[in-house]
């Protein structure tokens, strides 16, 4: 669990020796080096530092984040998704934020929500403005954040008083009125350390409504006390259905966002040296298979009746049947193309039938159909290195990327056609 946030970290003091202008401005494209494979620029603006994935909103606007020498905290920004003028900033937070990665944040309609430890904002993506806050006293919260079908977000905290107790809180996306959804306790009081891990949803035999979710303990005084946990969590009957205690098989369960499809809960976990993905039942908990990975795993996407989890560094990509785990397509690679590959934690999109990965100074493209791949190639960086994710819009058939303190509008490659 720790090695994402161990991974940011770094990337995180790189980037603070960067010195770059402070002033925002819209910068015109960068002349194209026929020696080198390129996509055409269409426009490039500088926001200093990243955070949040690009996000494209209703208006086919994108929305960023600059992080760095900001006292105020995190700072959103909005820029015009066709010429890449700022339109408006949010930063309206009870004390300086930042952080707001992967799964601390998530959107639903035109509402984005942010999970800190303590506090929780929404704000409106169209319009810049406030939505709600919440501060939970006396509570630890994680940074991650997990929604539902039914336009509910949740997020787990710990007791600050009594860190035996944890609980899962919800609300509505657009109201912020937290109600508590569960509690467990460590009656033992072993664990003075408790993370409340991703979450996802299914429906059981009878067609009730589960929130599952993966929690990690561990002692502070004694390396050799930890536990990895599973829970089943019934919201119809308001009552945890089953709770597994997986110690005996992983040390932890890894943090990234889970999945769940036809009453199968699709996680990654951790053994020694040697990392898996878990297909759970939904039903009772049991594990209906697993998969040796070639490192940790950093993403798990879905695509038609296939699982495809992206694991860390330099790794093959393989997709796994969602019933069976049985290999549908594997790609392994060239040494060449090898070589330019470092996935890392959220630097991946499924569009279409492709899986798209920004792969610092290189865009990867895989169909997803049968993982061949559709693109690979060097591309212009004003700044030397593409950072987590991308947004692509389909209309105009351009897409968005950071690398390192620019936001950059590129037109998609010729090879993607849809």
């Amino acid at each position: 669990m720790n090695r994402i946030k161990i991974i940011y970290l770094v990337v995180g003091l790189l980037l603070l020796h960067i010195s770059c202008k402070s002033k925002e401005e819209v910068l015109k494209p960068l002349p194209i080096n026929s020696k080198s494979l390129t996509l055409d620029t269409l426009w490039r603006s500088l926001i200093v530092g990243y955070s949040v994935n690009p996000i494209l909103t209703a208006n086919q606007d994108i929305l960023m984040s600059k992080v760095f020498d900001n006292p105020e905290g995190e700072i959103f920004k909005l820029f015009d998704g066709s010429n890449g003028k700022l339109k408006w900033e949010w930063h309206d937070y009870f004390t300086p934020e930042v952080g707001f990665y992967d799964n601390a944040h998530v959107l639903v309609n035109d509402v984005l929500v942010l999970a800190a430890k303590q506090n929780t904002y929404a704000f409106n993506t169209i319009t810049g403005k406030t939505v709600w806050r919440n501060q939970m006293a006396n509570m630890y919260g994680e940074s991650q954040i997990y929604q539902d079908d039914d336009g509910y977000i949740y997020q787990g905290y710990i007791d600050a008083v009594n860190n035996y107790k944890s609980y899962v809180y919800r609300t509505k996306y657009d109201e912020g009125k937290w109600e508590k959804v569960c509690t467990f306790e460590d009656s033992t009081k072993t664990y003075d350390k408790m993370y409340s891990t991703p979450a996802t949803f299914s429906v059981n035999h009878k067609g009730e409504k589960m929130m599952i979710y993966t929690m990690y303990l561990a002692s502070k005084t004694d390396n050799s006390k930890y536990s990895a946990k599973i829970f089943g969590f019934n919201l119809v009957t308001k009552q945890y259905d089953w709770m597994k205690d997986y110690t005996y098989k992983y040390v932890e369960f890894d943090v990234c966002k889970m999945g769940s499809a036809n009453g199968i809960i699709y996680t990654f976990g951790t053994y020694s040296d040697q990392d898996y993905l878990i297909a759970i039942d939904a039903n009772d908990g049991s594990i209906l298979w697993e998969k040796v990975l070639p490192d940790f795993g950093v993403g798990i996407y879905m695509y038609k009746n296939t699982i495809i989890p992206v694991c860390n560094g330099r790794s093959s990509v393989v997709a796994y049947d969602l019933i069976t785990g049985d290999i549908a397509w594997q790609q392994a690679f060239n040494p060449t193309v090898l070589a330019g590959i470092n996935f890392t934690n959220g630097d991946s999109k499924i569009f279409k039938n492709y899986l798209f990965s920004t792969q610092c100074d290189h865009l990867l493209v895989l169909n997803l159909d049968n993982g061949s791949i559709v693109y690979f190639k060097n591309i212009v960086l004003p700044n030397g290195c593409l950072q987590f994710g991308l947004e692509i819009n389909e209309a105009k058939r351009c897409f968005y990327v950071q690398d390192r303190n620019y936001v950059v509008c590129y037109k998609l490659p010729d090879e993607i056609k849809y």
